[in-house]
């Protein structure tokens, strides 16, 4: 794909997490759900990433450059997300405890990058925090009825599939379909389409059928 193809990609990524940010910081005015809060702080991070990848595509700027060893500016980018993710996840659980542990976690893997020349740490630690933050989300999601909480499920999942392929073309590609998916949830798209209320559509039918049979 073509830097400018990669840029209008980003634009439309940003442009839709601005909407979702808008839009869950006016519903969290309404009803001080903390998750709204949550969810807004991280997709504002994700947007400062964004930022940066749209001046990446604008003036051809390289984040590949090398800190330490096999550390690079892009992967302390990374690890700051997945960081704040993991943060997500536990404020969620309401885990203030382990609320140092993404810390740790992602100091020790940076420290280890520097030592050793290897991406895999990195992608399995991706696959963990993202497929872990998915997994939790979607299950809570569907057993409360949260379209937010599927809709920010569904952006972990293919986020981190993303990160795990390592495709520049389809990473970028897969982020877009992420953000559509978060906004979605927020637009309330989950719970008009998908949680189909089966009683209510039991009782429709059934008034249908009896139409039908006063009819004959």
């Amino acid at each position: 794909m073509p830097e400018l193809g990669f840029l209008i990609v980003e634009i439309a990524y940003f442009i839709l997490g601005v909407i979702s940010v808008v839009t869950m910081i006016k519903h969290w005015k309404l009803n001080s759900n903390r998750m709204l809060i949550a969810v807004s702080i991280y997709i504002i991070a994700v947007l400062v990433r964004s930022i940066i990848d749209i001046a990446i595509y604008s003036f051809d700027l390289n984040i590949d450059v090398i800190v330490a060893g096999g550390l690079t500016i892009g992967m302390i980018l990374g690890f700051i997300l997945f960081t704040i993710q993991l943060e997500f996840l536990l404020y969620l659980k309401d885990l203030p405890k382990l609320y140092t542990l993404p810390l740790i976690c992602s100091l020790y893997l940076a420290l280890g990058r520097v030592l050793v020349d290897t991406t895999m740490p990195f992608i399995i630690y991706a696959m963990i925090v993202s497929y872990g933050s998915a997994y939790f989300l979607i299950k809570n999601g569907r057993k409360s009825r949260n379209g937010l909480a599927i809709g920010m499920g569904l952006f972990f999942l293919i986020w981190g599939l993303g990160s795990t392929f390592q495709i520049e073309n389809l990473f970028v590609i897969l982020r877009l379909v992420a953000m559509m998916t978060l906004f979605l949830g927020t637009r309330g798209f989950y719970e008009k389409y998908v949680f189909v209320d089966v009683e209510e559509e039991q009782k429709i039918m059934g008034t249908w059928i009896a139409k039908l049979v006063v009819k004959d």
